[in-house]
Order: C-alpha cells, then sequence, then structure tokens
C-alpha cells in the first residue's frame, strides 16, 4: 500500500531536492524535453515505474502547470533573488540560465500565458543584466587603498 499519491512523491521527492522555484521549472521542462517524439509527454522512469506510466504523465503535467502558475503569480523581487539559487547547478550564466527556461513550458498553453511567462523572463533577463552592470561600474570604482608611507631608511 502507498502512502502518497504519485504527484504528492514526486513533489516532496523529485522536486523538493531541486533549488529554487525557476530551477524546479527548469527541470521540468527537461523531462517534457528529453522526450523526443515532441508530444508533451514527461520521461521520468521512477515514477512511471512506481506509479504506472498514466498517473506519472498526469502527476507530472498537474505539477508543471501548478509550478509554472506559481511563478507567474510572484513578483519580479522575489523571483529575481531566486535566480542565483536556481542556476546554480546548471553551469550556465544566469542569463543564459532565464533564455532556456522559454523553450519548453507545459502542454497545452494558452498564448495568453505563454506571453505572460515570455514577459515575465524577459523583464527578469533586463534586471539580472542592469544589477550585473551595476556591480561592475561600481567596482571599477572602488578606489585602491593608499599604499602605507615607509620609514626613511636607517631609522
Amino acid at each position: 500500500m502507498r502512502l502518497k499519491s504519485a504527484i504528492e512523491d514526486f513533489e516532496a521527492n523529485t522536486l523538493g531536492a531541486v533549488p529554487g522555484l525557476l530551477g524546479r521549472l527548469s527541470y521540468m521542462s527537461r523531462l517534457l524535453d528529453g522526450n523526443a517524439t515532441g508530444n508533451g509527454r514527461y520521461d521520468h522512469w521512477g515514477l512511471a515505474k512506481v506509479y504506472g506510466e498514466d498517473a506519472a504523465q498526469c502527476a507530472i503535467r498537474a505539477s508543471h502547470r501548478a509550478l509554472l502558475s506559481a511563478v507567474l503569480k510572484k513578483p519580479l523581487a522575489v523571483l529575481l533573488k531566486d535566480v542565483p539559487a536556481s542556476c546554480c547547478n546548471e553551469h550556465v550564466t544566469e542569463k543564459e540560465f532565464l533564455a532556456s527556461l522559454t523553450h519548453c513550458p507545459p502542454k497545452p498553453l494558452s498564448p495568453a500565458a505563454l506571453a505572460h511567462l515570455r514577459s515575465v523572463l524577459s523583464a527578469l533577463s533586463a534586471l539580472v543584466e542592469s544589477r550585473d552592470d551595476a556591480n561592475l561600474r561600481r567596482a571599477s570604482q572602488l578606489r585602491q587603498p593608499a599604499p602605507e608611507p615607509r620609514p626613511p631608511a636607517g631609522i
């Protein structure tokens, strides 16, 4: 007898191990993108093995939609703070990470939701770039400390 449903298991054990809200969205996209047929099916061997293919597909699809909804409801300031944590294991820049999120939203997705996602990701990319530029300017403006004067020779 299982104590958890497929969606509870997936969200607690799989998504719970992925850092950041946007990191989880990226992970979900890779599950969807991993299927070469492009038919909107997710590839998660373990969940399918335990709960069956249909239950796994339903659980992951529902979780992906809920996750996207949560992202679209968050203020940009919250999402901006989430970016570094979400892409820390991705081995890409923050801007590349954000660009990758537009490629595999859950299917089917309304044109309005897709436009909303793209605008949020575009705004986050602009904010990341602006923040990086400001940090670079600030770093170049920092002055080197003056060297300490040396005592005269022979003293």
